[in-house]
């Protein structure tokens, strides 16, 4: 079954019916049928329920800031155009309200049909006109997308109760995303350095695994060892992590106010944000870790006795599998991150294009300064004979800065463009702030604030 109400919002001004109180005050008026609202509440700051008895008969619902500004109380006659309205309720929360959505003024509901009345619709006027609909829920996904096709290029914006379309919820899922991919960014080169970090430990402890397997110790006992070592030291690291950020958030209030009174929101660490940052951590580090430590099995315990023993030319089929899986795993944790398995796969794709590239640069490189350790200078002979010594972490080092210094110029486009998207497009004429509702009474005092303030003035001052 479709339920389906109309509604009108326009900015316009109000004032006190009594003609002994002045002022005027603009305001954004909504007015609603009696259906509304579909979905949420509106609530009222008294705790009565809303009913649209309450709008019938030329009453208004207001915002608890037009009462303080025009010094007004319930059962109080305001004019909204030529209509005089009685206040009867103030209004605490509206269902379907942005945060942080730029505002004329304090918000004013009236009835749908009392808005002819106040001669406020004519030609010329500027108004919105909300078309409310109420479907079953399983119909709601394919019906909001067949409207957003049907409407794709004419001057129509929809949303569902369950998504929110306007500027400042994409904005906020862009913002979202990126500090997403800077999280994403950090992990991966963090991993890298897990994995350098761990070949070169290995390296170090070959005669120790040599002497535990002289002591019959078997190849997975050992590795068993090491990988707890790994996954105690990736938990301890991302348990740091936590506090940290709960010492950020704590500081928050400090810094900028209790954004829980402001935004009328609490905010904090969340179970679950706490433990997908746990979970991701852990993962990262072990998944990094796992591939340099299987070379474990590879150390014979006769190296104790000799460190000429030739490596192996058969393919380790299990490292090359496990290889495999953590690659697997990995574009799994990006798709996680991502939210989105394409966008997953596309990371995925182009870290891997951009790793092999960097490793062919960076192997170039090595080759390309060999002739140099013939060079008279001892010290240039030496750099560059160890840089090429089998072992040396060179090409790695190079992947690892090739790598942070490719996502930072990228997280950094991406930082120019949302600051772009987010910013309005104005002129160079344009005003740096808006004055709005200025009464009157208040413009020479206005005017003899911003003059002592800003100094000698480029241009006029607008008011109203």
């Amino acid at each position: 079954m479709l339920f389906r109400s109309e509604d009108v919002e326009v900015g316009t001004m109000v004032r006190p019916a009594d003609s002994a109180r002045a002022g005027t005050k603009m305001v954004e008026l909504r007015a609603v049928e009696a259906l509304f609202p579909f979905y949420g509440s509106l609530t009222l700051a008294d705790g009565r329920p809303y009913s649209h008895v309450l709008l019938q008969g030329h009453g208004a619902l207001v915002r608890p800031e037009l009462l303080a500004q025009l010094d007004l109380r319930v059962r109080d006659r305001i004019l909204i155009g030529s209509q005089s309205f009685e206040i009867r309720g103030v209004i605490a929360s509206e269902p379907g309200r942005s945060m942080g959505v730029f505002t004329l003024g304090p918000r004013v509901f009236i009835d749908r049909a009392d808005l002819a009345s106040t001669g406020l619709i004519t030609f010329g006027t500027r108004a919105d006109y909300e078309m409310l609909l109420k479907v079953p829920d399983a119909a709601l996904q394919s019906l909001t997308t067949d409207l957003t096709a049907v409407f794709a290029n004419q001057f129509v914006t929809l949303r569902s109760y369950t998504q929110s379309q306007d500027r400042m919820s994409q904005n906020l899922t862009r913002a979202e995303n990126y500090l997403s991919l800077v999280g994403l960014v950090v992990l991966i080169l963090g991993g890298i350095g897990v994995s350098s970090v761990t070949r070169v430990f290995v390296q170090q402890k070959v005669k120790s695994i040599a002497i535990l397997k002289c002591l019959g110790a078997a190849s997975g006992q050992v590795l068993a060892v090491y990988v707890t070592q790994v996954v105690v030291l990736g938990l301890a690291g991302s348990l740091l992590g936590v506090a940290l950020a709960g010492v950020m958030v704590a500081a928050i209030p400090g810094m900028v106010g209790d954004l829980a009174q402001l935004l009328q929101v609490d905010y904090g660490l969340t179970a679950a944000a706490v433990l997908q940052g746990l979970a991701i951590g852990l993962l990262v580090s072990l998944l990094f870790a796992i591939v340099p430590l299987l070379d474990v099995r590879h150390v014979k315990p006769s190296l104790l006795l000799r460190h000429d023993v030739p490596p192996s030319l058969s393919i380790d089929w299990l490292k090359w599998g496990v290889t495999g899986t953590v690659a697997g795993l990995l574009v799994a944790v990006a798709a996680w991150q991502a939210g989105s398995v394409r966008v997953g796969l596309i990371l995925s794709g182009g870290f891997v294009a951009v790793a092999c590239v960097l490793h062919l640069a960076g192997a170039a490189l090595v080759l390309a300064v060999q002739p140099l350790r013939y060079a008279r200078s001892f010290a240039l002979r030496q750099a560059v004979l160890h840089i090429a010594r089998p072992g040396n972490q060179t090409r790695v080092i190079l992947l690892a800065v090739g790598l942070g210094t490719f996502f930072i110029l990228g997280v950094r486009a991406l930082e120019t463009n949302l600051v772009r998207d987010f910013t309005f497009q104005l002129g160079d004429d344009a005003p740096d702030i808006f004055l709005l509702d200025v009464q009157q009474d208040q413009r020479e005092r206005v005017t003899r604030l911003i003059d002592d303030g800003n100094g000698a003035l480029a241009g006029p001052v607008m008011l109203p």
